[in-house]
């Protein structure tokens, strides 16, 4: 039955060519800007490589001190990271990296051209936090942070650009800001749009001479970023309100603001400003749910009077199958398959659509939404790595979305020209 369903489906749809590009063309269009939707969340708020510990990250970006003269915001201070160690029983990792502005120049010795690469200064807790696939080498280890030796950790392409290969890179050197470093391991190289694991260089900040500031324990502005793991944020915010009041308390006429940190991984993705304690995340997630909503009513709105016009033009047909035995549920399966073809063609074309766009130019599609990705778009090339273009989730959410096309589209009109009497639908 099936078989022959798709038969007479096929012939049907060969012999409405007009009807069947335009409703393949609207579904591809409507498959491509809703797969692109789901992409781009898929790939801020869910574990990709390798940020596999999304779930239980939360960040700490900025803290204001002021006092009755003057207030200023930055980033955190060396000297907080030990506060945080020292304070932050809930968490259990803790890492930092410095925030650099601007571009990092990589020399050569052998007249190519120098290159932007995005540089990383962090700590060993941060190959602990994110899961790295190492290639080739380790990452730098305790004892090399600590003494400050110029170790690096590169990108896989950044191997294979400068060394021509992994296997040769780990032993070599790499010159970044006129200083050497020795590579003691290569990374697969993950996405410009995880803003805090993306690198090409990963080096201790402790090669540079002035990476404690003045190491005042009292000063909390800086240059850091702080990065932790926990399963209760909820404790380490209790924590943290703590070690504002202990301050307070201890430095009358100043004041000491976190805001709302640690934010959750999911929180900081969707780049919500701290300060915005008012953030309301079900407000972000219904406004959201109708944008995806009006992406698939929309288009399933229109092929529904596009298929409610030809279901007219095609009463006749239905009338006479019916005077000769067929009942409404076989024609509503025949119609239902017709659609169902086109569907899956315009799901196939839209899906097709939608990864050559994000593989050509990824920078421009995530610019439309104004989100800012990542921190150092003067040296890095948005790119989605494969795991983030083909996940499973991504496929079953496409093929949902043909199917409630399908039905949205062509179930009423079919059901409302089957419940006309076979004598007006002959005439």
């Amino acid at each position: 039955m099936i078989a022959t369903h798709i038969r007479q489906a096929w012939q049907l749809l060969r012999q409405n060519k007009l009807f069947s590009t335009i409703y393949i063309v609207g579904t591809a269009l409507a498959i491509a800007s809703t797969t692109i939707f789901a992409i781009i969340y898929y790939v801020k708020l869910t574990p990709v490589y390798p940020e596999s510990n999304r779930y239980r990250m939360a960040t700490i970006d900025r803290v204001e001190q002021k006092d009755d003269w003057s207030s200023m915001q930055s980033s955190l201070s060396y000297s907080s990271i030990g506060q945080f160690k020292n304070n932050l029983k809930s968490a259990e990792l803790i890492s930092a990296y410095q925030r650099l502005w601007g571009g990092n120049r990589m020399t050569f010795n052998d007249g190519r051209r120098d290159r932007n690469v995005t540089l990383r200064p962090t700590d060993t807790a941060f190959f602990k936090i994110f899961n790295y696939d190492f290639l080739a080498g380790a990452p730098f280890s305790d004892v090399d942070f600590e003494s400050g030796v110029r170790k690096a950790v590169i990108s896989d392409r950044l191997a294979e650009e400068v060394f021509g290969s992994v296997d040769e890179a780990v032993g070599k050197t790499v010159t970044v800001d006129f200083r050497k470093y020795d590579v003691c391991g290569v990374i697969r190289e993950g996405s410009a749009i995880n803003r805090h694991s993306f690198a090409d260089v990963i080096i201790p900040y402790t090669v540079f001479d002035n990476y404690a500031g003045n190491n005042d324990p009292d000063t909390y502005t800086g240059k850091y970023k702080i990065l932790l793991l926990t399963d209760d944020l909820p404790a380490v915010q209790a924590e943290i309100k703590e070690m504002e009041r202990k301050y307070e308390s201890s430095h009358p006429g100043k004041e000491l603001n976190f805001w709302n940190q640690p934010q959750s991984a999911a929180i900081d993705a969707l780049g919500i400003d701290p300060v915005d304690e008012d953030f309301d995340l079900g407000k972000f997630v219904r406004y959201n749910f109708l944008v995806l909503l009006t992406l698939l009513l929309v288009p399933a709105l229109n092929l529904s009077g596009m298929i409610a016009g030809r279901m007219e033009s095609r009463s006749g047909e239905l009338g006479v199958r019916k005077s000769f035995g067929a009942t409404d549920g076989s024609l509503m399966s025949q119609v239902l398959w017709e659609n169902l073809i086109l569907t899956v063609i315009g799901g196939a074309i839209g899906l097709g659509l939608t990864w050559i766009t994000l593989s050509t130019d990824a920078t421009f599609v995530l610019s439309i939404i104004g989100e800012k990705w990542f921190d150092f778009n003067s040296a890095a090339t948005v790119r989605l790595t494969p795991d983030m273009m083909f996940a499973p989730a991504i496929f079953l959410f496409a093929f949902g979305v043909c199917i409630v096309l399908n039905l949205l589209s062509a179930a009423l009109p079919a059901w409302l020209a089957l419940r006309r009497p076979i004598v007006k639908s002959l005439k």
